[in-house]
């Protein structure tokens, strides 16, 4: 009974992981229509899709939450699990942010900051990778979940260093100081999806911690 709880719960944390990459990868075509292409019908067909895939991560993260309530697994299992979706869940409300941030305000980002703008999202995008690599390792071998946390932690400082460059380099350019603010604004609100992917390895490497004691 034990380890037939314990598949059903791995199974839904999966496809909670399933849901919020499918958030993120809406998320990207969204950002990409709107900064690379200029189509801003496309981005936000993209961005509908973005909030429909979060409403099933949210779902999904509900009937992890049931099952986990109703006594399946050990109280400390379930404690891990239960912040370990939520931090996964923060992910997919950050791409919701940006979007929102981006498209509502239709923010003209400068050509001369889009090759930072791209690499900062392209980075976040591998380093969800790895948090998906983490997640998974968890429930199977959580040692190897290490090898993943430290790679998430070097992409979160490849994308700190280039937030800088972008950001000086936009004050450094001659446009309205409200346009510098505003694109500021879009900057800040892209790294926190790296951001919110090292808390998640600072959390997993605490539970690995906890389980070696």
């Amino acid at each position: 009974m034990f380890w037939r709880k314990q598949k059903e719960i791995e199974t839904l944390v999966l496809e909670h992981l399933g849901e919020v990459d499918a958030t993120l990868q809406a998320f990207a075509c969204s950002a990409n229509a709107y900064l690379r292409d200029g189509n801003i019908e496309t981005a936000e067909t993209y961005a509908l899709e973005t909030h429909r895939a979060e409403g099933r991560a949210d779902d999904v993260r509900r009937r992890i939450e049931m099952q986990l309530l109703s006594g399946s697994l050990l109280p400390t299992s379930r404690r891990d699990i239960l912040q370990v979706i939520e931090q996964v869940d923060r992910l997919a409300n950050a791409a919701e942010e940006i979007l929102d941030y981006l498209l509502l305000q239709r923010v003209e980002v400068p050509d001369e900051i889009l090759p930072e703008i791209a690499e900062i999202a392209e980075q976040s995008n591998v380093a969800f990778v790895e948090v998906k690599g983490a997640v998974t390792c968890l429930f199977r071998n959580v040692n190897e979940a290490l090898k993943h946390t430290k790679r998430i932690e070097h992409l979160e400082g490849e994308v700190d260093h280039l937030e800088r460059v972008a950001t000086k380099r936009l004050f450094e350019l001659d446009i309205e100081l409200a346009r510098k603010l505003q694109i500021s604004g879009f900057i800040q609100r892209l790294v926190r999806l790296s951001d919110r992917a090292e808390d998640l390895s600072d959390l997993i490497e605490l539970i690995v911690a906890a389980r070696r004691v």
